[in-house]
């Protein structure tokens, strides 16, 4: 299975919405970036897409997804709904 094109707005809610990143705005940076902290230690850092309705392709949609440690399964159904924040974080915690 592939990642499906996501509008880079609801890849951002979905991402902030589940999994409440640390967020980060840069100011050299057009993207904000996240930090994600399990069990009080730095797990992952994430790039989060701006709010726009553009679509995003599987390409750029794959970092995100390797950045947040998801197949590309995990990571529609994190977008799509099935995939809640706590079962995400599990699914870290099984990983490492």
């Amino acid at each position: 299975m592939s990642i499906k094109d996501f509008e880079e707005k609801k890849i951002r809610n979905s991402i902030i919405r589940k999994i409440n990143p640390e967020i980060k705005s840069g100011k050299r940076g057009k993207h904000d970036k996240g930090r994600i902290l399990l069990d009080g230690e730095l797990t992952a850092k994430v790039k989060i897409p701006n709010n726009h309705n553009r679509i995003m392709k599987e390409t750029k949609s794959r970092y995100i997804a390797r950045d947040l440690s998801l197949t590309d399964s995990e990571f529609n159904d994190l977008i799509d709904c099935p995939l809640t924040g706590p079962k995400y974080y599990d699914l870290l915690r099984k990983r490492s």
